[in-house]
């Protein structure tokens, strides 16, 4: 790569072949084993042999020229398995002549007299060379071996953090930088519109950092000690040293898995950054559909009832036209309740919804939402005890969630069987529940309940855009309270509203308690912006 990168002007190609991983270490002196391994064998062989020739020197002529060369090959073989191929030839060969000097006649001198004699330390000779290059060629497969099960089980970690993680880029450099003791690893990206050219490797203002681990990365790949190319673009740069033509492999592969990462992080980017404007396109289709048929029905129910009575071909009596009136009274609140839930709904979305948290009784709120709901809502039962403490809630805020919750409950309620309203204090919150007799809904499709524009379980298509549920419990948690569904023994269902006491307020600390309700406000913010799983409505 150093002599591509100085080359200037003159074109140098790269050809692999067959032989670029071998590198010249496996055929050098050293052979397979370690330095020290060597050395042992070297040490053993110098001190080994002569022992044992004053050894057999003290037997005598207990042991013939037989015995003595088995005894010999004994040691070359030990020394083989100590310190490899060169201490083992090593030992033959000072095996070799010590045999000749010392045990073959004429003895003390480097002549052998006769050809069987010869013929024996021959043989000894070929046999410890040949036990020597056995052993030697074990020990380099057995190395080989442990490198390639290292490397296998390094790529299959790489490849795996990146299929497991999140985010894996960084992690992914920083096991490439432990795993060959590099000082920095960066991953660089060609800028956009740069022209190549012989300059390009050398100039760091053609480059970029997309990621980096370690000490100060290097800015260009021409300034590294070792320079990966992914493609034209992408290029992992090195820090530290140089590397071995076997471990480049290896980092070849980083590379790619690194590159695959690096896209892996930006769709997932381009993912989150596209799944709000999905929900937000699917949120306005939703509101479409709802509003194009909800608020059209009774804005034409008024406009009809008031083209009516200000025909002159048909003359009404008092009866009809205190009939048609009260239509396009009915109508308009029921637009005007519509358009509300719609800027409530809005405002929670944009986290804009202003509160004005004061002490109130729930003796007061409710009656109130009771005559906002009209005649028809008299019929509901309300036990609400005198003890009860007063709520910390925004007054008008409650008053909406209360008239849709009963207007539900009304909604669903068998004629015979009309709602209550009960209530009680239990640990600082005030639960308030809404108890109805209808056909309930089961507990595997509660979570619809609350998602915007859902009307499940209504029995016909004049109940709103499907916004009250769903704006109901985001009010109540943006005044710190709650709105869960339970069952209602014998049948039906209970809705529960839970809002801080204010009795329980006034033991906290102000600043304690302006915390909670900036806490609350945010949690539902970021309740609507994250879309509940499921969840019901019906006005």
């Amino acid at each position: 790569m150093t002599t591509t990168a100085l080359s200037g002007p003159i074109d140098v190609h790269l050809v692999t072949h067959d032989e670029i991983g071998r590198g010249r270490l496996q055929i050098a002196l050293g052979g397979a084993l370690s330095r020290r391994r060597r050395l042992v064998g070297f040490l053993l062989a110098a001190l080994g042999l002569p022992v044992l020739t004053v050894a057999l020197h003290l037997v005598g002529d207990d042991l013939s020229l037989a015995s003595d060369i088995l005894l010999f090959l004994a040691a070359v073989i030990g020394v083989a398995l100590a310190g490899g191929m060169w201490p083992a030839l090593f030992a033959a060969v000072a095996g070799f002549l010590l045999l000749n000097y010392f045990f073959t006649a004429p003895i003390h001198r480097f002549t052998i007299a006769e050809t069987e004699n010869l013929l024996s330390l021959i043989v000894f000779l070929v046999v410890a060379a040949a036990v020597s290059a056995v052993v030697d060629a074990a020990a380099r497969r057995t190395r080989e071996a442990a490198r390639a099960s290292a490397d296998a089980q390094t790529l299959a970690t790489v490849a795996g953090s990146v299929l497991r993680g999140h985010r894996p880029l960084t992690a992914l450099l920083e096991r490439l930088r432990e795993t060959f003791g590099l000082v920095s690893v960066a991953l660089l990206e060609r800028l956009p519109d740069t022209p190549p050219g012989p300059e390009l490797q050398r100039d760091p203002g053609a480059w970029q950092v997309v990621a980096q681990v370690g000490g100060s990365p290097c800015r260009a790949p021409a300034d590294a000690d070792a320079d990966v190319p992914v493609d034209d673009t992408l290029s992992l740069v090195l820090r530290g040293h140089t590397l071995a033509a076997e471990d480049r492999r290896v980092v070849e592969a980083f590379a790619a898995q690194a590159a695959l990462a690096l896209r892996q992080e930006r769709l997932a980017e381009e993912a989150a950054t596209a799944k709000p404007l999905a929900e937000a396109d699917k949120m306005r289709t939703a509101l479409l559909a709802a509003v194009s048929h909800d608020l059209r029905t009774p804005l034409a129910s008024a406009k009809a009832a008031v083209t009516s009575l200000r025909s002159e071909d048909v003359e009404f009596s008092d009866d009809d036209r205190d009939e048609l009136l009260a239509t396009a009274d009915e109508s308009l609140d029921k637009l005007a309740r519509l358009v509300d839930n719609l800027l409530d709904m809005s405002r929670l979305q944009a986290g804009a919804l202003g509160l004005a948290l004061a002490e109130i009784g729930l003796e007061d709120a409710v009656p109130r939402a009771l005559d906002e709901l009209g005649p028809h809502a008299r019929v509901v039962g309300v036990r609400i005890p005198a003890e009860l403490p007063a709520v910390y809630a925004d007054p008008a805020l409650l008053e909406r969630v209360l008239v849709n919750v009963i207007g539900n409950a009304l909604r669903f309620s068998p004629r015979e069987r009309p709602p209550i309203v009960t209530a009680s204090e239990h640990e600082g919150q005030v639960e308030l529940r809404v108890i109805d007799h209808g056909p309930g809904i089961p507990e595997t499709e509660r979570d619809q309940m609350f998602l915007p524009f859902q009307r499940l379980g209504d029995r016909d298509n004049h109940s709103g855009v499907g916004l009250g549920l769903a704006l109901s419990r985001g009010l109540a948690e943006a005044m710190g309270g709650g709105l869960t569904p339970d069952n209602t023994p014998g049948g039906g269902l209970t809705m529960i509203l839970t809002l801080p006491s204010a009795e329980a307020r006034d033991t906290v600390p102000d600043d304690a308690g302006a915390a909670a309700v900036r806490a609350a406000d945010e949690a539902i913010v970021h309740q609507f912006r994250r879309r509940p799983r499921t969840h019901e409505e019906s006005e």
